[in-house]
């Protein structure tokens, strides 16, 4: 995912060869996952763990910008990875699920900001 993360942030390549930084990338597609499996009808407990780590993003210096690259990302990971099957109905599913956490961890790091 982070692949395509690097293509639309020019200049970041020293950054996605850190081990650092490949802790975290594997830590993204945890939670990404981890979202995934909290998908129902009560999302409350989901908003809050993702309004929680945005906090703490924030502390980290990610701006709200980082988190567009990064859905761009996972749209283009998932549209390699799934081929033919990602489907415009596939991606506008994915891009709802990824609107909704990166809006509830951007509102929670603008909390931090504050």
């Amino acid at each position: 995912m982070f692949r395509f993360a690097k293509e639309f942030e020019p200049g970041s390549e020293d950054l996605y060869q850190s081990e650092r930084f490949m802790k975290h990338a594997t830590g993204v597609i945890a939670t990404v996952d981890t979202a995934v499996s909290m998908l129902g009808p009560d999302l409350d407990p989901l908003m809050d763990v993702l309004y929680e780590l945005g906090k703490k993003h924030a502390q980290y210096g990610a701006l709200p910008a980082h988190y567009a690259v990064v859905g761009r990302a996972l749209i283009d990971t998932l549209q390699v990875a799934m081929g033919d099957k990602f489907t415009n109905e596939v991606k506008t599913a994915w891009a709802r699920v990824y609107d909704i956490l990166s809006t509830s961890m951007i509102e929670g790091a603008e909390e931090a900001y504050e």
